[in-house]
Parts: structure tokens; sequence; C-alpha cells
């Protein structure tokens, strides 16, 4: 009978493809990691794992267990919960990744939905930027992980994981409470070319950069960057110091500042897509609530400009 700690410990490593990354994502020290997957393979009497100076990689062998490694780590929490919820022993959970802006401006209203579809239900949330939710959700850390995408140089699928769109999420520009836009109705991009640019980091990780610059280039000229970060309450503080206008998706302006304005982009606006990802073949119940109540907090936000669902 194949012991399902050794199982996690195997699924996480096959996944991170390092001993060391596993055992810190586990909390374990590297040689009870290197312990457990030894015993994996004297239960199994075969090799899972070719260790190499380059890392670590499946055996034939490892690629069939990992497959089922992860159907019985699903099955088997999935059991749990259901025998919790038959006994009334605490309440059903769904795990959820989120990207920093999704987390201040698209889960406190997904929670209110899922509450009200799975009262008993709880949201246990990590903030996690794409690469290590992934990560986690293929380690079977999380349920479900929100990402951004570029709609014009989409991530590569990863294997074992399928993508449901949420919305289409604009960028809209944030200035300075006194600056001579924020009385604008809306403005072209095209418009803004002498202006100074408060923008997401270009080497950073997320796909916003990429709708940024791909947005400059459309409206034909390079921009005076001020500033760049991935952290859109630092650009909106450095709107509100006068120091450039910012470029900021709508829903990391739900929490806006009051002495910075918001002023729509006419025309085509820049977007990213908003996506869940799942374990591919995922079957809970809850984890299509959540999909569910993440797209009803994208329609409620819908009203805000510059946010559109999508089917």
């Amino acid at each position: 009978m194949l012991d399902l700690k050794l199982l996690t410990t195997f699924r996480e490593v096959a996944v991170r493809g390092s001993f060391s990354d596993a055992a810190a994502a586990l909390d374990f020290t590297q040689p009870a990691v290197s312990q457990h997957i030894g015993r994996l393979e004297q239960a199994l009497g075969t090799r899972v794992l070719e260790r190499s100076a380059r890392g670590v990689t499946l055996t034939p062998a490892g690629e069939v267990l990992v497959r089922h490694a992860s159907a019985l780590l699903d099955a088997a929490r999935r059991a749990e919960e259901a025998v919790r919820e038959a006994a009334g022993v605490g309440r059903a959970q769904v795990r959820l990744a989120a990207f920093p802006s999704a987390a201040v401006g698209l889960i406190p209203g997904a929670t209110r939905e899922l509450r009200a579809r799975r009262p008993d239900a709880e949201l246990l949330l990590q903030v996690l930027e794409e690469d290590p939710a992934l990560d986690a959700l293929l380690a079977g850390r999380v349920d479900l992980a929100t990402i951004s995408q570029s709609p014009l140089a989409p991530s590569p699928p990863r294997t074992g994981i399928e993508y449901f769109a949420i919305a289409d999420d604009e960028l809209c520009v944030a200035v300075a409470s006194d600056h001579p836009l924020a009385t604008r109705p809306a403005v072209a991009l095209s418009e803004l070319h002498d202006q100074p640019f408060l923008i997401p980091q270009a080497s950073g990780t997320c796909a916003d950069s990429n709708v940024v610059l791909n947005a400059f280039r459309t409206a034909g000229f390079e921009p005076n960057v001020r500033f760049e970060s991935d952290d859109y309450q630092a650009l909106q503080g450095m709107a509100a110091a006068g120091i450039g206008i910012a470029l900021i998706p709508t829903i990391a302006l739900v929490s806006s500042r009051s002495d910075v304005v918001v002023v729509p982009l006419r025309g085509r606006a820049p977007v990213r897509r908003l996506v869940v990802a799942v374990r591919a073949g995922e079957q809970s119940v809850l984890v299509e609530h959540m999909i569910e109540s993440l797209r009803d907090a994208a329609r409620a936000l819908a009203g805000r400009p510059a946010l559109a669902v999508v089917a």
C-alpha cells in the first residue's frame, strides 16, 4: 500500500524538479525529503527519480507514478472533506492562490459570492505570482490559481492544467487630483506622448508590462518612463505625488486613493485577461462554485469602467 505522505513528497519533488525546493515548500529538511523518496522507491522496488548535477528528472516509472499520485492525493483530500462534512466536523474548504491585484480587487467579492452559494464553505487564500501559484496547483497545495495573461503573448499552457477565462481587465490612467487630465471624461493614449509614465515593471513576472508596452507601440511613441513597479499601490502613490501618470488595471483600482483620479482610455484600451487555472480533470463541485463566484464578482465589478466579463 502506498504511503500518502511519501506520495505528497514525491509529487512536490516532481513538480519542482529539486529536492531542496521541495523541502522548502513542505517545510522539511532536504535529508527528510531524500529519505521519503528512498522509502517510496524501496516500497515500489524501482527508481522513480534520476538525480544528476542538472537536477532531478522522472524515470519512466516516475512518469506513471506522478499521474497516479495526483489522482490518489486529490481523491484522499476529497474523501476527508466529505467525511468531515457528513460528520458536521469543520467546514468544506477551497484553496485559492491569487496574484496581488486580484487578491485586492476581485477576491473579496468572490468570497461573498461563494458564501451566498455555499454558506458551509471556507475560502483559504494564498497571494502568489503566476509561476509559484501554478507550482502550488500542480503539487496539490491549492485547488485553483488566478493568473493574468496578455492576449498578445499568452504564457504557454502547462501540462495537467485547464484554464478558464474570468474577465478582460482594461488598464486606465490614474493621475493626481490636481493634474490637468483629472477633469477629462476620457483620454486617448496617443494624446499622452509627452507625459511621464508610471508603469508595471518590464522585468517583472506578470503579463501587464507586455500589455502596456505593446499599447505604446500601437499608439506610435516611446514612453518617458519615470518609475516601474508591480505594486499598484506604489504606482498610485507616485501618481498622487505628481511624479507622472500611471497605467493601472481596473481591479487594482478598487482600492483607489482619494487623491488620485481615474480616467478611462478612449478607443481600444490595453487589456489583460484574468484567468483561473485548475488541475485537469478536477471534479470538485466546490471548485466549480469558486469559478462561478469569481465570474460573479467580475460581473459585479463590470459596472466600473473597463472590466468586461468573459463567458
